[in-house]
């Protein structure tokens, strides 16, 4: 760490420290704090400038990046609602919190370090690396999340949604589509039997879509003939989830053909019409990885290539998996920040080949 970045929040940690011990009422040990009402939001105000001065130290100029972000993701869901009429499209509460404010969800993880720091319950030596622990996980999976959903996203905004439908099951096993102004990414009601979409589109030319940005963890259970006794999933609500996830999409002949993406009780599983994921060069090119990425493509039984998008160009797959036969086919796509890099993906999905989820 640079000794000038380090001398700050070092400095503005003792600073604190030195003003506990002197202000009234406020009584910080290793095992009690107690802050009165009187001084309680100047207290907490002087925690959270050391917890920003030490986020800063430990994630440099991430923070700026995570921010730039976090408005991307903010501003292609703004697009799709105000071209299809939504109020809201709902990601995980974390990922909202974090589109909302990235540098306090990057800190919130500091206050009880700070605090221990503060109290002298752990060395001034230590605060860096338990820094580093307490933050870093957390950030890198945010950080995932959000950048997989303004991909999956910025694909759907590229179809051009202009109206959009919730999926209700019906007790035979169909489905009601119901009109509505607000879609959450990952939702279904839990169902041990079926897989549903979260939700049915229209595009602005006609063409219905349905899709799921499902946890790829979940993907074990599009396996129509996955033993129940197995079943461990979450029964397809993944809402909550802050986890890798998958965008599926569904090409319908309208309406009235949407239906579960897969019924276990009757063994019936629908191909995806398209798949799209975002993996790290390192997950291209590790062996667990790349053997749970191969494994899942085939349980999802796509219809095209499973589109893979990357952040930086120099992602790619080891050569010799394009000489496996039994390889899922995969076109990668760098993509960094640009939307326009996202239109290709979502060409492939565009094309006049349709399916119907219920004459299975």
């Amino acid at each position: 760490m640079d000794a000038k970045i380090e001398e700050r929040w070092g400095a503005a940690l003792e600073a604190l420290r030195q003003w506990a011990q002197q202000a009234d009422g406020v009584v910080l040990t290793q095992t009690r704090v107690s802050v009165d009402a009187s001084v309680r939001e100047d207290f907490y105000g002087r925690v959270a400038a050391v917890q920003e001065a030490l986020a800063g130290a430990v994630l440099g100029s991430r923070l700026k990046e995570a921010e730039h972000l976090a408005g991307a993701v903010d501003a292609v869901r703004r697009e799709i609602c105000e071209h299809s009429g939504l109020s809201r499209y709902a990601l995980a509460p974390r990922l909202e919190q974090f589109i909302a404010d990235s540098r306090a969800m990057a800190v919130r993880p500091l206050q009880g370090l700070v605090l221990d720091a503060v109290a002298g319950a752990v060395p001034l030596a230590e605060v860096d690396g338990r820094a580093r622990q307490a933050v870093r996980p957390t950030f890198d999976s945010l950080l995932r999340a959000a950048y997989e959903a303004w991909v999956f996203l910025g694909v759907v905004a590229e179809l051009a949604p202009a109206r959009f439908w919730a999926v209700v099951p019906e007790e035979d096993g169909g489905v009601r589509l119901v009109a509505t102004d607000e879609v959450r990414a990952g939702w279904q009601v839990p169902l041990r039997e079926l897989r549903m979409p979260e939700a049915v589109f229209e595009t602005d030319d006609g063409v219905t879509y349905a899709l799921k940005m499902e946890c790829a963890r979940e993907i074990d259970y599009y396996d129509a003939l996955a033993p129940l006794a197995r079943d461990t999933s979450a029964g397809g609500d993944t809402h909550e989830m802050i986890a890798h996830r998958v965008l599926l999409l569904y090409r319908l002949d309208g309406l009235a053909a949407a239906g579960p993406l897969v019924d276990r009780r009757k063994k019936v599983q629908v191909p995806c019409d398209l798949a799209v994921t975002v993996l790290a060069p390192e997950e291209m090119s590790t062996p667990s990885y790349l053997g749970a990425f191969i494994a899942r493509a085939r349980k999802l039984r796509t219809r095209r290539p499973l589109q893979v998008v990357a952040f930086g160009a120099e992602a790619a797959f080891p050569s010799a998996m394009a000489k496996d036969k039994d390889a899922p086919r995969v076109a990668v796509h760098a993509a960094a920040l640009d939307r326009g890099a996202l239109a290709p993906v979502a060409t492939t999905v565009a094309s006049n080949s349709t399916i119907n989820l219920v004459s299975r």
